[in-house]
């Protein structure tokens, strides 16, 4: 694939979504990740300087707030300044510089209502402030230029930054990495079952955007492996491929009353991006499976 951008800004560089884009940057990209400590991407003018210090061709928003039960309560206002107002702080300061920025957004700006995958057109609906949030950060970036992209991707895992091979210590965020230390601390968990979606491994998304930002125009897209699970069917999953004895007990997400709604079905239609170029992700059960084979 040839490089499209010369030097391309992301931050939220210590995410693993971030982590992967940098490690997987086309030739002739020049990647400089900057963390949430090295840039609060809701400072106007902490924005606006590394912009015009780096002038960057493209810049990457890998930053983002989503401790989605936290959003409902002490977490509100965190989850609103850097999912909305700071995508508003570096939407504007690219438009100002022309360049692209390329936001990520989520499957939880649907309601789960629907049982087929989700596609750019149907309408959104979050349950909760986190979707909430995520949906104004979409709707700014699109809205301040044509050049931006908004890419929906959900339920993401992969390799973390600062972990060695074999560690378990960091998993938060990643379903397969926090069901590996749970599994290996207890005989049972409960599991919901009837949250449907799409896992998503972080280093095939990773290529897959490199392909649609350097093929497709600016817009909203949507992207993740293929097929789709219950969360419950996931865990049973983890555990059979690492030969861990864990049993899960299913239940249902009324009966499980975490604090955030969540959509109950949530597997997003890939079919948009695909049409600009992009290769079809493997099967998330593929993609788990070389995941924990790694660990």
């Amino acid at each position: 694939m040839n490089s499209k951008f010369g030097k391309v800004l992301i931050t939220g560089a210590s995410g693993q979504l971030a982590q992967a884009l940098m490690h997987s940057a086309p030739a002739g990209t020049e990647c400089v990740g900057l963390s949430r400590a090295e840039l609060d991407i809701a400072d106007e003018a902490g924005v606006q300087a590394a912009i015009t210090s780096l002038q960057p061709d493209c810049v990457i928003n890998g930053a983002a707030y989503n401790l989605v039960d936290k959003a409902e309560g002490a977490g509100m206002e965190a989850a609103l300044r850097i999912n909305a107002l700071g995508v508003a702080r570096l939407a504007k300061a690219c438009r100002d510089a022309d360049i692209p920025l390329v936001h990520f957004s989520t499957d939880f700006v649907f309601d789960g209502e629907k049982r087929t995958p989700y596609t750019e057109a149907d309408a959104t609906h979050p349950l909760s402030v986190y979707g909430a949030s995520k949906l104004a950060g979409e709707n700014i970036a699109l809205a301040a230029s044509p050049l931006h992209f908004a890419i929906r991707v959900c339920r993401l895992f992969g390799p973390i930054v600062g972990e060695t091979t074999g560690s378990l210590q960091k998993p938060a965020g990643n379903f397969p990495l926090l069901m590996l230390r749970l599994g290996q601390e207890r005989e049972s968990l409960k599991i919901v079952s009837d949250q449907i979606g799409s896992p998503s491994y972080t280093p095939d998304l990773a290529r897959g955007i490199w392909q649609l930002i350097t093929r497709g125009e600016g817009g909203l897209y949507q992207l993740s492996n293929a097929g789709e699970v219950s969360f419950d069917e996931y865990a049973r999953a983890v555990f059979k491929l690492a030969g861990i004895n864990c049993r899960v007990e299913s239940v249902t997400t009324q009966e499980y009353g975490a604090p955030a709604h969540r959509p109950l079905y949530s597997t997003l239609n890939n079919a948009k991006a695909h049409a600009t170029g992009v290769t079809a992700l493997r099967h998330w059960h593929d993609a788990l499976t070389e995941f924990v084979q790694q660990l």
